[in-house]
C-alpha cells in the first residue's frame, strides 16, 4: 500500500508547530535546593494547620454530644427504674414471725422464727404444731393446733379452722384488728381475747378489755374481759364466765413469744409474764419493786412455756409470787 503524501505534510506540520512553542519558550530555569526546601515547608505547615483546625472544630463539638447523649441515657435509665417500681408487684408483710412449735405451713414451706408472711398468705397448724406472729404495727397473735388462717394484711385475717389468740398491748398501732369467721366477726378494743370455731358455732373469750362481735345475722354485741360467749348461725348460744387461770387459755403460754432475758431486769419480766398470764402485777411490800428493777437477769428462756420460763428466772432471781382474784403478788427477797 501506497502512503499519501498529504498525510506525511499534516505530521511534519504538527511537529514544526510543537517545535516552534519548545524554542520560543527558552529553556526551563532550574530550581535551587534552597527553594525546593522552602516550598516543601511551606505545604507542610499548611497542611499542619489545616489539621489542627480540623480536630479543634471537632473537640468543640464532641464534650456538647457526649454530655446530650448521658442526660439522654439517665433520663431513659431513671424512666425505667421508675416503670419497674410501679408496675412491679409490691409485696407487702403482714408480719412476722415469732415462734414456732411443730410443723407449721406458711404459704407452701415450713414456718420459720424471724422470717416475714406477706399479705394474703394461709398459715396451716396440724394437731402438734402452733405458732405466734407479730402484725406489722405491733399486736401479737397465736394459733392454737389443728387451724387455718388467711392472713388478708396486717389488720384483718380469716380465721377457716381452729382458734386464734390476741394480744393487742403494747401495739403502737391504734387501728384496731378484725378477725373474719363463717358465723361472725370480731374486732378488738384494746384486748386480749380468743376466737374459736366449733362446728357451727363461733366461741369467744375475752382476757381484758372488750371485743365487738358482728354476726352475720346483721346483729352485733359487745363482750367484755371475763365473758366467753359461744355463738350459733342462729345467735347467742350459751354465755359463762371466764377467769385468767380458765383451761381455755392453757395452749396459749405453750406459744408466747420469746422474752429476751439477757440484759432485761427482773421488774421488765414480771410485768411482761403477767400480761402473759392475763393479771395484774402488784407488789407485796415497798421495797420489792425497787429490788426487782434493780435486778439484771442474763440467760435465755427461748423454747421454754410460760410456767417453764418462770422457773428458771426464779432460780436464777429469788422472789415469790402469789396468785389472788386475778392480782399475780410478788415479793423479791
Amino acid at each position: 500500500m501506497t502512503e499519501s503524501p498529504g498525510n506525511d505534510n499534516r505530521q511534519a506540520g504538527s511537529m514544526d508547530d510543537v517545535g516552534r512553542l519548545i524554542n520560543y519558550a527558552g529553556a526551563r530555569e532550574e530550581v535551587s535546593p534552597e527553594d525546593m526546601a522552602s516550598a516543601h515547608q511551606r505545604v507542610a505547615e499548611h497542611w499542619e494547620n489545616v489539621v489542627a483546625a480540623h480536630k479543634a472544630d471537632r473537640d468543640r463539638h464532641r464534650p456538647r454530644w457526649i454530655s446530650i447523649a448521658a442526660s439522654l441515657g439517665v433520663v431513659a435509665l431513671t424512666s425505667l427504674l421508675y416503670w419497674q417500681f410501679n408496675h412491679a408487684p409490691q409485696s407487702i408483710n403482714a408480719a412476722s414471725i415469732e415462734r414456732v412449735v411443730g410443723n407449721t405451713r406458711v404459704g407452701s414451706i415450713a414456718a420459720t422464727r424471724g422470717e416475714s408472711i406477706e399479705a394474703e398468705t394461709i398459715i396451716e397448724t396440724d394437731s402438734e404444731s402452733r405458732i405466734a406472729l407479730t402484725m406489722a404495727g405491733g399486736k401479737s397473735l397465736r394459733i392454737d393446733t389443728s387451724s387455718r388462717l388467711l392472713v388478708h394484711n396486717a389488720h384483718h385475717v380469716s380465721l377457716q379452722a381452729g382458734a386464734v389468740y390476741v394480744d393487742t398491748h403494747g401495739a403502737v398501732d391504734p387501728q384496731p384488728i378484725v378477725i373474719s369467721t363463717p358465723v361472725g366477726t370480731a374486732q378488738d378494743i384494746g384486748t386480749q381475747f380468743q376466737v374459736r370455731l366449733a362446728g357451727l358455732s363461733l366461741i369467744v373469750g375475752v382476757r381484758d378489755g372488750t371485743v365487738e362481735i358482728a354476726q352475720s345475722d346483721g346483729t352485733s354485741l359487745a363482750i367484755n374481759k371475763g365473758q366467753s360467749v359461744e355463738l350459733g348461725a342462729t345467735g347467742r348460744n350459751a354465755e359463762r364466765v371466764l377467769l385468767s387461770g380458765d383451761p381455755s387459755w392453757d395452749w396459749i403460754e405453750t406459744v408466747v413469744p420469746v422474752f429476751e432475758l439477757q440484759g432485761a431486769t427482773l421488774e421488765q419480766y414480771l410485768y411482761w409474764y403477767a400480761n402473759e398470764s392475763g393479771v395484774s402485777l402488784r407488789w407485796q411490800d415497798g421495797g420489792s419493786e425497787a429490788k426487782a428493777r434493780a435486778v439484771k437477769l442474763s440467760g435465755s428462756i427461748a423454747d421454754t412455756s410460760l410456767s417453764e420460763g418462770l422457773q428458771i428466772v426464779q432460780q436464777i432471781s429469788h422472789f415469790e409470787i402469789r396468785i389472788d382474784h386475778e392480782v399475780i403478788w410478788v415479793k423479791v427477797e
